[in-house]
């Protein structure tokens, strides 16, 4: 890794980071007409261990990923936790708790695709828009750590951001990892050094 997060850089990320995930929490709160109460991110550099452990969180959390490119590129592994998900997928639909129950997997699944683009992919194009990088951002898919062929692992500069979304109805846990490619860090932090 070229750079590290001062402790500046690592205030200053996580300012913009607060501001553009209030926002996807007010577009979230609006799509359930529910209030979405979040906590103030959580963000650090992890290394090749600590996403070994992430990986192995998949009986916990759904995992969803998203590429990104433009002013910087890499991909974007959102985990949502199991818990709570088939909750806020029924308020999504507007089900009561027996369709609940009887709802299909693969609206879970897209309702939790919803909620990773507005969550994760909307916060990061709101920090990208604060700093003034263009980007373009894939829709999400959902994958199984388990079934893949390359593991998060081989990704150079990981940063965690971790934040608990907790909706009236449920609580709901939200990892975003972002991982760069080549020097999307360091991009990054040249225009986090403009806002200091």
């Amino acid at each position: 890794m070229s750079k590290e997060l001062s402790a500046e850089h690592n205030d200053t990320l996580k300012e913009l980071l607060n501001i553009s995930m209030g926002q996807a929490a007010d577009k979230l709160a609006r799509l359930l007409n529910l209030h979405v109460t979040l906590t103030v991110p959580a963000i650090k550099l992890v290394d090749k261990s600590e996403l070994d452990k992430i990986e192995e969180m998949e009986e916990a959390y759904h995992f969803t990923r998203q590429s990104f490119y433009g002013g910087m590129s890499g991909e974007l592994v959102t985990l949502l936790s199991k818990k709570g998900g088939r909750v806020i997928a029924a308020e999504m639909n507007q089900l009561d708790a027996q369709q609940a129950e009887d709802m299909p997997s693969i609206l879970v699944d897209d309702c939790l695709l919803d909620i990773s683009n507005i969550l994760s992919g909307a916060s990061l194009k709101g920090l990208c828009q604060q700093i003034e990088l263009n980007l373009k951002i894939q829709p999400p898919t959902i994958f199984k750590p388990s079934e893949q062929q390359h593991r998060l692992s081989e990704w150079k500069t990981p940063i965690l951001m971790e934040v608990d979304f907790i909706i009236e109805v449920a609580e709901f846990q939200t990892k975003t990892i972002i991982l760069f490619a080549d020097n999307g860090l360091d991009q990054v932090l040249v225009q986090l050094d403009e806002l200091l």
